[in-house]
């Protein structure tokens, strides 16, 4: 069989998992319950099933969990919250196989996961970390599994769209159990490249859906959402709107704001949008070409490239080390500098759009000092999120006749 390219919408309340190909979409709470009598592990609907019957234990709000490096104790043992999230991703995974049989389904999710792209309403280190601890434990390689922010997520949907549903503004209302969220992109055309900016706002106005399950609830929520929509949507120019998230899988409740947002737009309802895009990602990495030939800023991207000056066959240059658009938990970068008579490196960082570049100078402090170009350094630059640069420099030596002195400094830089 074809590896398959999946989409997960990760959240404390609800997870959707989107397949490609089989045009199939999985929706279900994030709870996961272990079986008292057994080492079965059940999640969603069937989670709640078993515990109401009294033969299992159930826990929710994973990442939450996962985030505060809290445990668990179920029949008496002690699980930390990863490991427990490794158990439900690990069920989650086998839902596209769950009426297959075959040799791919007993190896698990490493032998026929082709790409996995895991979006999350926050792109945080400790949750990304245990997140690839779980692909590890689940034999996914790394080059296979990726996680995006919901707000790019939502750019990937979106710009998979015709392009008249996105030449200006693009605007989108999310309501779930996780809050009310506004999304805009905008598309910035320039010279040689065509940005794409999206920004999320999480709005005061949030209200819990519980709400919707009452006559006076939803005229309020209308309301609510009314004002909003008045706040965001008007004058300005929107090629299209969009409703996501579980309040919005019907929309009989709020008939004022429905008024208000199609009055001369065009809005689309997709609850599950954000899997669909992490889906999109997914298939996209599989391609030779990328489909979405654009620099990307939003949540989990850099919006300043990092770059140093160095002298390359007698001329001046700049290297990139980070380029705004990258993904910063994945912008890794290594590279040996020899210094000429200095005993520092200055970094150039710029932000996207501006003149205003920035210099940082790294002094290197403890590092030996010779003439003749004879100290060279090992430069590692990697990012803890997307304002907070890690530099590490290592003293490498110079052959056989200056050996390293072992010399290491770290620094990090705010951009």
């Amino acid at each position: 069989m074809d590896g398959l390219k999946l989409g997960l919408d990760l959240c404390d309340g609800y997870t959707k998992l989107s397949c490609l190909g089989q045009d199939k979409l999985w929706a279900f709470p994030t709870v996961v319950c272990r079986k008292k009598e057994e080492d079965v592990w059940l999640i969603g609907e069937d989670a709640y099933a078993s515990a109401l019957m009294g033969d299992g234990v159930i826990v929710d709000k994973l990442l939450k969990l996962v985030k505060k490096d809290g445990t668990s104790t179920i029949s008496g043992i002690k699980y930390r919250g990863v490991e427990i999230l490794v158990r439900f991703l690990e069920r989650v995974l086998m839902l596209p196989l769950e009426e297959m049989t075959g040799d791919e389904k007993s190896r698990g999710p490493g032998a026929w996961v082709e790409q996995l792209v895991i979006t999350v309403s926050e792109v945080e280190a400790r949750l990304l970390d245990c997140l690839m601890y779980c692909g590890d434990y689940l034999q996914i390689p790394r080059d296979r599994l990726h996680v995006i922010s919901h707000t790019e997520g939502f750019l990937y949907y979106v710009l998979n769209q015709k392009r008249e549903m996105w030449n200006n503004q693009v605007g989108m209302f999310d309501l779930s159990e996780e809050g009310l969220f506004y999304y805009e992109m905008k598309v910035q055309r320039g010279m040689r490249n065509v940005t794409v900016v999206a920004e999320k706002e999480k709005l005061d106005e949030g209200f819990s859906l519980d709400v919707l399950n009452a006559p006076s609830g939803m005229k309020l929520a209308d309301k609510i959402l009314c004002a909003c929509g008045e706040r965001f949507l008007q004058k300005k120019l929107f090629s299209s709107v969009f409703l996501a998230g579980k309040g919005f899988e019907n929309q009989d409740w709020a008939p004022e704001f429905m008024k208000l947002v199609c009055a001369r737009r065009r809005v689309f309802v997709e609850p599950a949008l954000f899997a669909q895009g992490a889906a999109l990602r997914a298939m996209d990495l599989t391609s030779g070409k990328t489909s979405y030939p654009y620099v990307m800023i939003c949540d989990g991207r850099l919006d300043t490239t990092v770059c140093v000056n160095v002298f390359h066959q007698d001329k001046e240059n700049q290297l990139v080390l980070a380029a705004a658009g990258d993904s910063w938990y994945e912008s890794k970068s290594t590279v040996d500098f020899i210094l000429d008579n200095q005993n520092y490196l200055e970094f150039s960082i710029i932000p996207l759009g501006s003149k205003n570049t920035k210099t940082v100078k790294m002094v290197l402090e403890g590092f030996p000092q010779r003439d003749d170009k004879t100290v060279r350094v090992q430069t590692q630059v990697g990012f803890l999120d997307e304002k907070t640069m890690a530099v590490v420099v290592k003293d490498m030596g110079f052959g056989e006749f200056f050996p390293s002195t072992g010399a290491v400094l770290r620094q990090e830089v705010m951009i």
